[in-house]
């Protein structure tokens, strides 16, 4: 499909669009992810990654197996209801001619003064998170369930950032650090999504890797906790966690039949 040119922009088509998915559970990918009609049918190549010791490897390994332009980084437990391949093309093809700065964008994220925004239908909440009807917002930050990278020439992941967490706010930081823009915009999904039990070990790595080196822009909101110099806020959900059970080896319920109820399809 050829691309056609608006405003001296390059609009973007469904053949530039590629999802690389960190996998460790092939259950919950295929009964979320692999559903997606747009996978499913072909429409949208799936790069899978196994093994990896840390997400920001996982993605760089998926990067290298695609010369895609819009890298969907997704969560092995996202549906994409049908249609959303099309969808996703309009969004970001509007998204490009009205900041044509964009590197980063995503259905649901954290703006710099802490507001959330989006629209997600979250299977553990049993609700969706935001709604409809939002302009395109400007994030620090993003629940990293799905990620739109449209990346830069020779663009990796800092794989010094340890473990799985908190790669969705570097990866906004550094798009802001090269003079790009990261946006919260109107593409839902269904996040069948395990809650997190704890935030230590992996989770406190990430966080004080972070926070040394974004400390010059800290504050820094995030879907979890602030990114800050007093570990108050991380303190604070740590507690707020204290009664989570243990993450389920089986999904909370069927993607379909949510995106169905949810109106998403």
């Amino acid at each position: 499909m050829k691309a056609r040119q608006t405003e001296g922009y390059r609009l973007f088509t469904r053949d530039d669009f590629c999802v690389i998915s960190a996998v460790d559970n092939l259950e919950v990918l295929d009964g979320c992810l692999k559903r997606s009609p747009d996978i499913a049918d072909g429409s949208l190549p799936l790069v899978v990654v196994t093994g990896a010791r840390s997400m920001p490897c996982a993605y760089n390994s998926g990067l290298a197996q695609t010369q895609a332009k819009i890298c969907l980084l997704a969560h092995q437990d996202v549906y994409f209801p049908k249609g959303w391949l099309d969808r996703a093309v309009d969004v970001l093809n509007a998204l490009t001619q009205s900041h044509p700065d964009w590197m980063v964008a995503g259905p649901y994220g954290v703006s710099p003064a802490g507001l959330h925004v989006g629209r997600v239908w979250d299977v553990t909440m049993k609700c969706e998170l935001g709604g409809p009807g939002f302009a395109p917002t400007q994030v620090g930050s993003f629940d990293e369930l799905l990620m739109i990278l449209r990346r830069p020439d020779g663009f990796r992941f800092d794989e010094e950032l340890p473990h799985f967490h908190l790669y969705g706010t570097d990866l906004v930081q550094t798009a802001i650090s090269m003079g790009r823009t990261a946006w919260a915009v109107e593409l839902p999904v269904v996040h069948n999504n395990r809650p997190i039990v704890s935030l230590g070990g992996g989770y406190l790595l990430a966080y004080r890797f972070a926070r040394r080196k974004w400390r010059a822009r800290l504050p820094i909101y995030t879907s979890v906790c602030a990114l800050t110099y007093n570990p108050f806020p991380l303190w604070r959900a740590r507690w707020r966690r204290r009664h989570v059970s243990a993450r389920p080896a089986t999904l909370g319920a069927d993607s379909v039949e949510i995106a169905r109820l949810a109106g998403y399809e």
